[in-house]
């Protein structure tokens, strides 16, 4: 794509705020992560207690990477905590994984307070763990993992009414 088009699409990947911001959520295989104990990390929360991914066996978890500086990943956390308030008592977690770096962990914060997000937010300031699933590090990138800890679907970028698609995908989990 080339010319004006090409400009026009550039420009709009620029404004929307993240990087690779492209096409919608694309649900996706499981690809290399799809082994438990490939998928399994642990990382600090806000409090600074560590969160170990693995010890979430048993429930359907769905991991958003997200930054501060990504207005589409705050949409998408906020569909996400609304799926997260109805469904956490059905087994449903909800962890958001900023990749921000540590000198911007005071931002973390106030957006958190910001948009009274209740579910666990991790701190991954270094992005390791990011990286292991997205190394492009277009965000928001979410991973779905079955009661088994098994990556089941993959999520890229987001759209409205992307996270409709990823509340049907949690339920029939939560069904099995």
């Amino acid at each position: 794509m080339g010319g004006r088009a090409g400009f026009a699409l550039a420009a709009l990947l620029a404004l929307s705020g993240c990087a690779g911001a492209g096409p919608a959520a694309r649900p996706g295989g499981p690809g290399p992560a799809a082994d438990p104990a490939v998928t399994d990390f642990t990382l600090k929360d806000l409090a600074g207690r560590p969160v170990r991914l693995g010890a979430l066996r048993g429930k359907v978890v769905f991991v958003s990477f997200w930054a501060t500086w990504c207005d589409p990943c705050q949409l998408e956390l906020a569909r996400l905590q609304e799926h997260w308030r109805e469904l956490r008592g059905r087994g449903y977690e909800l962890l958001a994984v900023s990749v921000d770096p540590a000198d911007a962990e005071g931002e973390v914060r106030k957006l958190v307070r910001r948009y009274r997000y209740e579910f666990p937010v991790l701190l991954d300031q270094d992005s390791r763990v990011a990286d292991r699933f997205n190394p492009s590090m277009d965000l928001p990138f979410g991973l779905l993992l079955d009661r088994q800890g098994r990556v089941v679907a993959r999520h890229q970028g987001y759209r409205a009414g992307d996270e409709l698609t990823i509340r049907k995908e949690v339920e029939e989990l939560l069904a099995r």
